[in-house]
């Protein structure tokens, strides 16, 4: 039969198994802002459940340590979660902290020092679980939408889950034995608390290790899609993202428009103010580019000098107009390289085309670069709008 003393020892276990693999993601992820908080919460939480257990074991325990041990358990909880809001980008405020500092130390101190009282402490446990998981879940929301669901559903369901049993948990005693002789007391709850303990800590622990593969994985993969020099999606999420662009329009039989541009004489810059000055010249269009397009446009960096919009016009009159826009907020903002200003133009080839079957990224990219090619040879700084070819459909 399982019995409280059994299942607290199972619980520590449970939680130096996860310190230890903590310890080791914190290793692995340096740069994870979380990692590092959620492996010494873990540790303070193993520590303080270790050190209250012994202090339990022998009989009567010594109050004032008893209560230095449960506030360090508890610390650890607020530990895990300042990492979780460190690792969302979403602080919490500090008066979050202290409040439940102030929970934690007059609770617990309440309960050991003034009126001694196993089912008080037990409370107070419960309620500092439940608001740090509360506050846990408020910020998983924000990491799901930075780096996907892996991991937060893991976390998301067993802090809920622990919320809804811990709640009910407490409850239960307080309505059915209001006072408990201490942690290895004979008691049904007890029992229920631990084994929910168990359970939830454990997919906790590996929640949290999936919240840092899925960050990892997130900044990879916009590694993988990100221009170095500018900070610009590169060709790969270009043509990413006009395959995307391509299946939408063709279910509401609307248009896309493509531009490419690049800078002109951008050999004669190098040649002269050196390729430092031209990798300068790039990352000031690139700024100058993105602050020119709308927020629904695409703009990215595909090759050398070269970068790309996607246009959402509805006609090639207001193609002209937003291709226009961008080369004229080029023309007339210059760069500044060691306090010269270099004049910089661009030639844009742009394109507007309904998604017939057949149509893809290759065509669209071939007519504007052909477009491109027209802008070049017709004197420089201006806009040309071509015409995609049909697609042959034969076999």
């Amino acid at each position: 039969m399982l019995d409280t003393k059994t299942l607290s020892t199972a619980l520590i276990l449970i939680l130096i198994i996860g310190s230890g693999l903590h310890l080791v993601n914190w290793r692995m992820h340096r740069d994870n802002p979380g990692a590092k908080w959620w492996a010494l919460g873990l540790c303070v939480q193993t520590c303080g459940a270790i050190a209250t257990a012994v202090a339990n074991a022998g009989g009567a325990p010594i109050m004032p340590l008893l209560m230095l041990f449960n506030v360090l358990a508890l610390s650890g909880m607020v530990m895990l979660v300042y990492g979780t809001a460190c690792f969302s980008g979403h602080a919490l405020p500090r008066a979050v902290y202290t409040a439940l500092g102030v929970l934690i130390v007059v609770g617990i101190g309440w309960a050991t020092l003034i009126e001694p009282s196993a089912t008080t402490r037990l409370g107070v446990f419960g309620l500092v679980q439940l608001i740090s998981n509360s506050l846990i879940l408020s910020r998983l929301g924000y990491i799901a939408r930075r780096d996907g669901a892996m991991g937060v559903v893991v976390l998301a369901a067993s802090v809920v889950s622990l919320f809804v049993l811990m709640g009910s948990l407490i409850t239960w005693q307080l309505v059915s034995q209001p006072e408990i002789a201490g942690l290895y007391a004979n008691s049904d709850v007890l029992v229920l608390a631990l084994l929910t303990l168990i359970a939830c800590k454990t997919t906790m622990i590996f929640g949290y290790l999936l919240l840092s593969s899925g960050y990892s994985q997130a900044r990879l993969e916009q590694l993988a899609l990100s221009d170095p020099l500018t900070g610009l999606p590169n060709r790969r999420a270009f043509e990413r993202t006009v395959t995307q662009r391509l299946a939408s329009v063709r279910k509401t039989d609307r248009l896309i428009a493509l531009a490419i541009f690049d800078v002109d004489h951008f050999k004669q810059i190098n040649d002269t103010h050196g390729h430092d000055a031209g990798d300068a010249v790039l990352r000031h269009l690139g700024r100058v580019a993105t602050a020119a397009v709308r927020p629904h446009d695409f703009l990215a960096r595909v090759g050398g000098e070269e970068f790309a919009v996607i246009f959402d016009v509805e006609d090639a009159a207001e193609l002209v107009t937003a291709a226009n826009r961008l080369r004229l907020a080029i023309e007339i903002n210059h760069a500044r390289i060691n306090e010269t200003a270099i004049a910089v133009t661009v030639s844009v080839g742009a394109v507007l085309a309904r998604s017939e079957n057949g149509l893809d990224f290759s065509n669209l990219y071939r007519a504007a670069d052909q477009a491109l090619y027209s802008a070049k040879g017709t004197g420089r700084n201006r806009v040309v709008v071509g015409e995609v070819e049909p697609v042959s459909m034969a076999a």
